[in-house]
């Protein structure tokens, strides 16, 4: 499909002959910066510490694209005053789509065999939403469920940068085409048809799109938006930048001095930029002027030559081999990260380390070489119409392949189910079986677990969806139960999600008691005049925003009891003179109810477990002994709620630990009930079981 605009032809006058577009000129420049690039990736996922902004490498990648893109659509656009659509996407998918595809069969057939299957419902929508080339959207949806935000890394999570650029290979060429439809029309005489009227139009329009890009990512980021980072919105000023700076540059053998300048700074600004920047620097936003426009100096600093010339490193068989490889590179070095992590559950060492690279660059290296290369240079695929044809069933192949993924654990979920059903109603009593047995995993003879380990994520308690807030949104209303006419008493919940855990059984105990119950609850806000240590800085701003707030919706309540919780590994800024930080900051909200005659009841957070306690129970499901957590380790990191009650003596703290531990570990089924759902929540099953618990530690009577 061709995209043109006409104008009538004079009469008896033939159509002057289409020129051909001018042929791309080869740039080892660019190929440099493309290894450049991708090595910053790779070692920012082997190890984060070492390059904590290696991140930034998919910025740069952002830049290449933006500028090769569109200096093909541009030397077509001014030749042939046209622009071919059925060509350009038929190119693009020869060069994007056959080594991705394999990259996803490949990691979908190790997922069959090395995955746990607690895993698969996570990796069956991202393998999905990779070959629609939608994972940047799949991932910003996970960022924005609290629930989710947290989940492991699957093996397609770094296709959300390929997403980004397919989404701007869609729509960047419909600019072009409206550009030249407003330039004037294909057919007009060559003569009468000025170049530079389209690059001016080009210029604005390209313009426009980046710095509303640009504005847009800087707004989010600040605001701490977890949407940010994956939002083609948000990162399309990168490409934007890129595609700018095609229409502008002019190669030049003059000011060498210059332009060895100015590609020296290119790269300084882009490694120095890798090694400064970390995952709680706000982005994209101003930090992303870095990479961009570094990566924006060395392109356009060109061929260079003499002293201060980067050409002894850049043209070097090495960095060229490994430009030439980086999107292979790219595909497969992090699937081989993620299955090292699945197959050892452990952080690469040293040794480890270089395996990984090995192994990484082989993938790459046979990608490169029997998938990149053969179907680029084939004239069987040149055909255009043919290749989108073929482009269009592969992708459709491998969905259903990526559909069969969940089919491997459908009869072990469908007997799980089968298995927890087997107990309901009996739960309270085979958790206190288990617990007199000595923290028995299996009680009654029944090696059964309920909830279903595959279906854990989803047992939670209710007011973990509507009633939790995000700090950096506009704040939710509160949620109440309860007796709302005449309670006997008004009680507020008050806290980050472990709180929200916590109401549960609380609103069963409030039920019997005719009381009240209003919650305050924030995603990873504990409640307290102090400032979190960890996070990012809007979010930390955020929490304490939502603590003011909540501050003061408590002073209109006036509850008659306020019960709190938080997750205790949280750390805390440390006020002057502060000897456990985070300690003051708890005991001036908890002495400010008590004050006004609130009675404050702090529980302290249930144990953690290991992170990976779910996959493992998955793994071992009789012998779910096996995913037990030292007490140790369970408890460690928890003096902040001691040091602060001391500061606040009228406040009553409740420890339930020894529910939850013996005294050596603590275990990850009790009495076949599966006490957690994510490395530190609480089972929605579990919590319930304590009711009796909860009730005995609150009073019985709350007037004043």
């Amino acid at each position: 499909m061709t995209a043109t605009t006409t104008e009538p032809s004079a009469p008896q006058e033939s159509a002057p002959a289409r020129p051909s577009a001018r042929p791309r000129k080869f740039r080892p420049e660019v190929q440099a910066l493309r290894a450049l690039a991708v090595l910053l990736v790779l070692v920012y996922h082997i190890d984060p510490d070492v390059l904590p902004g290696g991140y930034i490498g998919v910025d740069v990648f952002f830049v290449i694209s933006g500028f090769l893109i569109t200096g093909h659509l541009w030397r077509e656009a001014s030749t042939t005053g046209a622009v071919s659509l059925k060509k350009f996407w038929a190119a693009r998918a020869r060069r994007i789509l056959p080594a991705s595809l394999v990259t996803i069969v490949g990691v979908i057939v190790l997922a069959q065999i090395l995955l746990p299957p607690s895993l698969v419902q996570t990796w069956w929508r991202q393998a999905l939403a990779s070959v629609l080339y939608v994972e940047n959207w799949a991932l910003a949806a996970d960022a924005v469920d609290y629930q989710a935000a947290s989940n492991a890394p699957t093996a397609f999570q770094h296709f959300w940068s390929l997403g980004v650029e397919e989404q701007f290979y869609l729509v960047w060429p419909l600019l072009v085409v409206l550009a030249v439809a407003l330039w004037g029309g294909a057919r007009r005489a060559a003569a009468t048809r000025n170049p530079e009227v389209l690059r001016g139009l080009l210029l604005v329009m390209f313009s426009l799109v980046g710095l509303a890009s640009f504005a847009w990512g800087v707004q989010q980021s600040m605001a701490g938006d977890p949407v940010a980072y994956y939002s083609t919105l948000t990162r399309v000023w990168e490409l934007a930048a890129g595609g700018i700076l095609a229409l502008v540059i002019r190669d030049t053998e003059r000011l060498r001095p210059l332009r060895n300048t100015l590609a020296v700074f290119g790269v300084t600004t882009i490694v120095v930029a890798a090694c400064v920047l970390d995952d709680g620097t706000p982005f994209p936003g101003f930090a992303a002027l870095a990479p961009t426009l570094g990566a924006c100096a060395f392109i356009a600093a060109g061929r260079t030559v003499g002293p201060g010339s980067l050409r002894a490193i850049t043209d070097t068989w090495a960095v060229q081999r490994v430009g030439d490889i980086s999107y292979s590179l790219y595909l497969w070095h992090f699937p081989v990260i993620v299955f090292f992590g699945v197959h050892t559950g452990r952080d690469p060492g040293a040794t480890d380390v270089l395996a990984i690279l090995a192994t990484s660059f082989a993938m790459a290296i046979a990608s490169y070489a029997l998938v990149e290369q053969p179907i680029r240079v084939s004239r069987w695929f040149r055909a255009d119409g043919r290749m989108l044809l073929i482009s269009l069933v592969a992708m459709a192949l491998v969905v259903g392949l990526a559909a069969s993924l969940p089919l491997r654990v459908s009869g072990t979920n469908e007997q799980w189910d089968e298995n927890a059903s087997t107990i309901s109603g009996e739960e309270k009593e085979r958790v206190e079986e288990g617990l007199e047995e000595g923290f028995s995993p299996f009680v009654g003879g029944d090696t059964v677990i309920k909830p279903n380990p595959l279906k854990a994520g989803y047992d939670k308690s209710s007011t973990l969806g509507r009633c939790l807030g995000a700090a950096t949104e506009d704040p939710v209303p509160p949620c109440e139960y309860g007796e709302t006419e005449n309670p006997t008493a008004t009680v507020a919940v008050v806290g980050d999600s472990h709180a929200g855990v916590l109401a549960e059984p609380l609103l069963t105990v409030a039920e019997e008691r005719g009381w009240h119950v209003v919650t305050y609850l924030y995603g990873s806000c504990p409640f307290t005049d102090g400032y979190r240590a960890d996070g990012e800085e809007a979010h930390i701003e955020g929490c304490h925003t939502a603590n003011q707030e909540t501050r003061a919706a408590l002073r209109e309540l006036d509850p008659d009891l306020v019960v709190t919780t938080y997750l205790e590994s949280t750390r805390f800024a440390a006020a002057d003179g502060e000897k456990v930080p985070g300690a003051s900051g708890l005991a001036e909200v908890w002495n400010e109810l008590t004050a006004r005659g609130s009675r404050v009841v702090v529980f302290r957070d249930n144990p953690a477990a290991r992170k990976d306690v779910v996959e493992c129970v998955s793994d071992n499901y009789t012998a779910p002994e096996e995913c037990a957590t030292p007490r140790t380790d369970a408890l460690a990191g928890r003096d902040v709620v001691p040091a602060a009650a001391k500061l606040a003596p009228q406040v009553k703290v409740v420890d339930l630990s020894e529910k939850f531990c013996d005294e050596a570990t603590c275990p990850a089924v009790i009495g076949n009930i599966l006490v957690y759902r994510d490395d530190h929540h609480v089972t929605r099953t579990y919590m319930t079981q304590l009711t009796d618990d909860i009730r005995a530690s609150l009073p019985k009577q709350l007037a004043r």
